[in-house]
């Protein structure tokens, strides 16, 4: 398997099985930004506390979303579905842009409001997740390239 490829790349198609493969660095990522803000955030600079845990999430993001996009081109679907697997951290960061900028008068009805929002996002994000994990591959070839081989 060609790691670069997988988690670099955002041209052509990946099976399920290397797109949870692919999920494993990512999963890594996590762990080191979690121990990173557990054990490590006062020993060091207070630059190094805002830029290392932002470089390691920008990371995980970056490889989140090629593995998801060639996921989703295996069946089919552009880059525009990105966004419903994204919805929760585009509907979290517009409320807390919102609430710095254009503070609501009544924050029980923004809460309400986002919270509502929060959830449908949320129930798009679990949609996507489930078909990239568990819908099959189509076997033809499509506009974003030859089907993967199963052993690949």
């Amino acid at each position: 398997m060609n790691w670069v490829n997988l988690l670099l790349h955002t041209k052509g198609r990946i099976t399920r099985k290397s797109f949870v493969l692919g999920l494993l660095p990512i999963f890594v990522l996590i762990g080191f930004v979690i121990f990173y803000l557990r054990f490590l955030t006062g020993s060091l600079p207070a630059w190094a506390n805002i830029a290392i845990p932002a470089l390691l999430a920008a990371e995980v993001l970056y490889f989140t979303a090629n593995l998801s996009l060639k996921r989703m081109h295996d069946y089919g679907r552009s880059a525009g579905w990105l966004l419903m697997l994204f919805s929760p951290l585009i509907v979290v960061a517009s409320f807390l842009l919102q609430q710095k900028y254009i503070p609501l008068q009544s924050y029980e009805g923004a809460v309400v409001l986002y919270t509502s929002l929060i959830s449908l996002a949320f129930v798009g994000f679990l949609w996507m997740f489930t078909e990239m994990l568990f819908l099959r591959s189509h076997e033809k070839d499509n506009r974003y390239g030859p089907a993967p081989h199963p052993a690949s």
